[in-house]
């Protein structure tokens, strides 16, 4: 934080080709995030080598500290995380075998970094979004402690980033705080509700298409309803019973979308109130990932065309984060399906960013509401 605060954005070039030209960042998208008011990248490094090196711990090194030095080049602060699996994040908790190789990697891991990069500009960031207690009872006991101790006794002065379970703020206060010195962030991920910022990808196929303020869909929540049910009763792959309950299921999901319009969603008043009993240097906290999801996505499900409502819900949590006075807030991402970089189709990527959200990130004007949205 010597630096001021932290506006950063997710990316992920290839590591054998920086510039690639559909997710490499050229100097030219270099200097579009700049322009802006970026002023941190966060990077993923592969856990998977880290754990089983292909050829060797020295060359798995070598490959990846070339690719966080590739990084820290640009002027940029650097936030490096483990890419991983559901599955190697619960390992790593509940598995001798795979802690053993996991502290061995940060080991030596922390003591390359250590040596090689600047205190003020990479730190390093614990695994992503944790598995919550139920399947990884140790992991704020013992797991995340130890993983601290394995990196700080390699570098001292490194900066140290930890998460909570699934990255939900409110499971922060299971950190024991006296486990950790002052130089330990913790990041937690603003997506909710999921239903928006996810819409049409996750585990609601048949809800999309809703806005922020979700007052501008036409016909309110009861119109809303009836539209994800015809979906769902239009969907051949569902029995009569599963659209049943498919459609009641909705039917509960919107109801709490629409609860007092909207107006809290992302409500922190819990992260808070841990704030001021604990006594945290709000500094230490960051809204490490958040963003909404576009029409290029994967998973070739409609999403969002309606860039007023990204930009609606990126200002939140702006605003938020400033307003809690948070460390800062990295946004997912540069390019995929939340995508920052104006896109034609997916996978296809050009060199502006959306002019919108830049102006939901960094701007003062009032962001204009969008016109009505209807569902389809």
């Amino acid at each position: 934080m010597a630096r001021g605060d932290i506006k950063g954005i997710d990316i992920t070039p290839p590591v054998n080709d920086w510039e690639a030209p559909a997710y490499g960042m050229t100097q030219t998208r270099l200097t579009a995030l700049s322009a802006a008011g970026f002023n941190t990248l966060r990077i993923w490094i592969s856990l998977d080598e880290f754990l089983a090196p292909p050829v060797s711990m020295e060359a798995t090194l070598s490959r990846w500290i070339g690719y966080i030095d590739r990084a820290a080049q640009t002027g940029f602060r650097v936030h490096v995380a483990w890419a991983s699996t559901w599955e190697e994040r619960i390992a790593l908790v509940n598995e001798p075998a795979q802690q053993a190789r996991f502290h061995y990697a940060l080991n030596r891991l922390c003591s390359a970094m250590g040596s090689y990069f600047s205190k003020q500009q990479v730190a390093l960031e614990m695994i992503n979004e944790p598995p919550g207690e139920q399947l990884t009872p140790g992991y704020y006991r013992s797991a995340a402690p130890g993983w601290h101790s394995a990196c700080r006794s390699k570098a001292p002065d490194m900066t140290i980033i930890l998460q909570p379970e699934a990255g939900w703020h409110g499971a922060l206060n299971r950190f024991n705080l006296s486990d950790f010195d002052a130089n330990t962030m913790f990041s937690f991920h603003p997506y909710a509700p999921g239903e928006f910022t996810h819409q049409g990808i996750g585990s609601q196929p048949h809800l999309y298409n809703v806005p922020m303020p979700i007052t501008r869909y036409v016909g309110g929540q009861t119109q809303m309803v009836a539209d994800v049910s015809a979906r769902v009763s239009a969907d051949s792959h569902l029995s009569s019973e599963q659209k049943k309950s498919e459609i009641a299921r909705y039917s509960r999901l919107i109801n709490d979308l629409w609860y007092d319009n909207g107006s809290r969603w992302e409500d922190w008043s819990e992260l808070q109130r841990w704030v001021v009993s604990s006594g945290i240097n709000p500094k230490r906290i960051i809204a490490g990932e958040f963003g909404v999801v576009s029409e290029f996505n994967y998973n070739g499900t409609p999403a969002l065309k309606d860039v007023a409502s990204r930009a609606h819900f990126m200002r939140k949590i702006r605003e938020q984060t400033q307003a809690n006075r948070y460390a800062g807030w990295v946004v997912h991402q540069a390019f995929g399906d939340f995508n920052l970089f104006q896109q034609s189709a997916v996978g296809e990527h050009g060199d502006r960013l959306i002019p919108e959200l830049v102006e939901a990130l960094f701007g003062s004007q009032p962001l204009p509401s969008g016109p009505p949205v209807m569902g389809r």
